[in-house]
């Protein structure tokens, strides 16, 4: 079988280099699209591709947050022209744990027509005040949370595509690749059948946070973009309770910024434990880093930057509004 990731990014040079040569370690290739990031991303998926590396870089400008649309083109084409099995969307921040590949294939070749596979997404943290800049060190320090996610059910997983994804025009990746989506409407639209695989088989490791300044770039760039596609969080919810505390001039605890992937309870409980990792729960495959920088201290100019690149797109919308209307000169 071949088995190919897909992947939508932004502002994740910290990562992106650890992501790559990790899902690379199990998967056959990837496609992975940069969407608009100031940072050094593309510069460091350019370089991986220039490596030889079974890599497809791409990258849009659109200031909205259309990562449904970006992953369903993406897995469509390894599809088609990678002749991929099966696809795995991924975030930057996901590393796929695989004992055994050819185990794997046998499960993904068992799935019945019609049906795409879940498999278990676990989030992993890491002492977020004590990074140094050496990402694989930091990834070798996280460890499982140990309580209960905030997400519900149907978003503890992640999806995996197969053919039957490939042969459905009606098929698309739902928001953060947990689910099928039959139609273009997620509100109304019915959802592909699934079949979950078991975590002893394959399992994706979440590592949403690894230093405050990340935290920063992570919730208020993804707030903007979202606000551009007319996606914008609800008032209540948690990324949208700590952009708030952020533009209120706040300082964030461990706890807060924990908060936004784990129940309040449990984020308290992660950010005062100091467990270290077990030797079952560390995942990451034994790469070599070669373009990754020292985590910027500063997450300021990456946020203006992209305040810069959606106030410019804005502009130009409005301005080629104006000229297309009657008797504009």
């Amino acid at each position: 079988m071949k088995l190919w990731g897909v992947a939508m990014v932004r502002n994740e040079s910290d990562i992106v280099e650890a992501f790559v040569r990790h899902n690379l370690t199990v998967l056959d290739g990837m496609v992975v699209v940069d969407h608009g990031s100031s940072d050094g991303t593309l510069a460091i998926l350019k370089a991986l591709r220039d490596e030889r590396l079974p890599l497809v870089v791409k990258r849009i400008e659109s200031p909205g947050y259309l990562q449904a649309e970006v992953v369903t083109t993406a897995a469509r084409e390894a599809f088609a022209s990678a002749r991929a099995d099966a696809v795995f969307p991924l975030d930057a921040d996901e590393f796929l744990r695989v004992p055994s590949r050819p185990a794997l294939e046998q499960a993904l070749h068992a799935i019945p027509p019609g049906h795409y596979a879940r498999i278990e997404w676990p989030t992993y943290i890491v002492p977020l005040r004590d990074a140094q800049g050496d990402i694989f060190a930091t990834l070798r320090m996280a460890r499982r949370t140990l309580g209960k996610q905030k997400y519900v059910r149907d978003v503890e997983c992640k999806a995996v595509l197969t053919v039957s994804f490939a042969t459905n025009p009606a098929a698309v990746v739902g928001m953060g690749s947990h689910s099928v989506i039959l139609g273009r409407d997620p509100a109304t639209a019915p959802r592909m059948a699934h079949v979950d695989l078991p975590e002893s088989l394959v399992e994706v490791c979440h590592v949403p946070l690894r230093n405050p300044g990340q935290f920063v770039i992570k919730t208020t760039v993804k707030r903007l973009a979202r606000i551009a596609a007319d996606r914008d969080y609800a008032p209540t919810s948690a990324m949208r309770v700590a952009f708030d505390a952020l533009v209120r001039g706040e300082m964030l605890t461990d706890a807060d910024m924990l908060a936004t992937h784990l129940t309040r309870e449990a984020a308290a409980s992660e950010a005062s434990d100091r467990r270290l990792p077990s030797a079952a729960e560390r995942f990451l495959a034994d790469i070599e880093m070669r373009h990754t920088p020292p985590v910027a201290a500063d997450p300021l100019p990456v946020v203006l930057a992209a305040v810069d690149h959606l106030v410019a797109r804005l502009v130009a919308a409005r301005r080629a509004g104006a000229s297309a209307r009657p008797g504009a000169r």
